[in-house]
Parts: structure tokens; sequence; C-alpha cells
């Protein structure tokens, strides 16, 4: 997603990412802009979203894909918890506060059409073609 030429570059002597953590110290330095409730709205926007999916993942993942549905044990790890991590997570979306609410669905439509963007720049790849010269039988 990212261009690998920036985020893939490591320092020669620390070897470690440098401009990633750049990148990060001034991100994280816009903090200073928001007020404590706009910070803790999109944090709580943001780990309802992974905890989401972390549940939809586990269910997809063991129980669809693998075919983990056979015993008891394996009804109540990969069918009956998720389940319930889905129900309590959906609690916690309910009682999701206007605030979060709205800032998320705008830092999500954000991400979303950085997405769209890229994925329209590179939809139209060159295919390979291979090498065009005729294979003589010997």
């Amino acid at each position: 997603v990212f261009p690998e030429r920036v985020f893939g570059y490591v320092h020669p002597k620390w070897r470690t990412p440098a401009l990633n953590v750049i990148m990060v110290g001034i991100v994280a330095m816009s903090a200073l802009f928001f007020d404590l409730v706009t910070a803790t709205a999109l944090i709580n926007f943001g780990a309802l979203v992974a905890f989401t999916f972390v549940n939809l993942s586990v269910f997809n993942h063991f129980w669809r894909r693998k075919g983990m549905n056979k015993s008891w044990k394996e009804h109540f790890h990969y069918l009956l918890m998720p389940l319930v991590g889905a129900l309590t997570v959906g609690v916690l979306w309910i009682n999701l506060e206007a605030t979060s609410l709205t800032l998320g669905l705008v830092w999500a439509s954000l991400g979303g059409a950085y997405l769209w963007y890229l994925i329209r720049r590179y939809r139209k790849v060159p295919l390979y073609e291979g090498d065009r010269t005729p294979v003589s039988e010997t």
C-alpha cells in the first residue's frame, strides 16, 4: 500500500525503520490537536472494529474453512465463544456515543476513499505475455 522505497527503508547503522519511526511520531503529534473526548472516540471505534473482525475471523477460519465443527469442544471454542464475543461487542456498538460513531465513520470513509484510489490506480497492470520466441522441436 505504501511505497517500499520510503517505508521499506532500514537505517544501515541502527537497523531500524527510521522513516517509519519519524512518520509515527508525526502522526502521534497530531494528537496534540485532539481533546480527550475526540481521541477516546477514535480509539473506541477502532477497537470495536478490530474486536468485531476478530470474532468473525475465528468463526470463519475454524468453523467454515477448517471444518472444525465435529466435537462439543470445537463447538464451544469456535462457535459459542466467538458468538458470545460478537454479542458483547454488539452491546458495545449499541452503546457507542454518537461522537465516536460519527468520527469513526468519517475515519473509515477516508480509508475507504484511499483504498478506492489505490485500486483504481493499480487496476491497469500490464499482463506478462511471456517470451514470444517460437520453441523448436528437436
